[in-house]
């Protein structure tokens, strides 16, 4: 186990092996030592897989290909010895489609205060801007996906767009579309909610959660590491 006393391993599992929310502990070399049941659902890492000993790009994953930026926020966790964050982008849950989760890992230090292994776990992004995270404006869970084919795909990413303050030039340039062809969206996109300005559509998206919406064309796996 490293210089990670077996005793402290069993209490450690002992309080997070029921939890809900994915929790995992790994060694002082960035080495998997255990993962609970959630946080195996939440890596997709399969029953019959040992992880034990396992470094990040041996999961027979998709987030595995994202070992170099998993093994530097291991080791800026070392480094500041404290708790560090960053957001990650994949197919968690087993989910088709991306999601962004945000990932916290906690040094485990000794009486030293020297860290020798690394405590982690994953919580579903609470964000009003799904474009930054600012954890002290956190109000909804952020979602990429829409039940309701109420407006087309096309349309939430204008209204996504919309709600980050983008024109509607910048809108056309994001997207690859005439500015024609956004006005006119906007024109159907106001007709359906019943609005006649920004501000407006922004009180409607509060109104129907689609202010934590975000279009998954907007996101790529990766991990984003959050400044202080």
């Amino acid at each position: 186990m490293n210089d990670i006393s077996i005793n402290i391993i069993d209490s450690i599992i002992m309080m997070i092996e029921n939890l809900d929310e994915p929790w995992g502990i790994k060694s002082i070399n960035s080495e998997h030592i255990y993962m609970n049941n959630s946080a195996r659902l939440f890596t997709n890492t399969p029953k019959n897989f040992s992880i034990e000993g396992k470094m990040d790009e041996a999961f027979p994953t998709s987030w595995s290909k994202l070992f170099h930026e998993l093994k530097e926020h291991d080791e800026l966790t070392k480094i500041e010895s404290s708790t560090t964050r960053v957001i990650e982008i994949d197919y968690w849950n087993g989910s088709s489609t991306l999601i962004p989760y945000i990932s916290e890992k906690i040094p485990l230090l000794n009486k030293d205060k020297e860290c020798i292994g690394i405590l982690w776990n994953a919580k579903k992004i609470l964000n009003i801007n799904p474009l930054i995270y600012h954890e002290k404006k956190a109000v909804n869970i952020l979602k990429t996906y829409q039940e309701s084919s109420f407006f087309s795909k096309r349309e939430l990413e204008i209204i996504f767009l919309l709600q980050q303050r983008f024109g509607s030039k910048e809108i056309a340039k994001y997207l690859n579309l005439s500015p024609i062809t956004v006005n006119h969206k906007l024109q159907v996109i106001y007709q359906k909610m019943g609005v006649n300005s920004a501000r407006q559509l922004i009180e409607y998206c509060k109104t129907y959660s689609l202010d934590n919406f975000i279009p998954e064309r907007f996101l790529t796996p990766g991990v984003l590491f959050i400044t202080k």
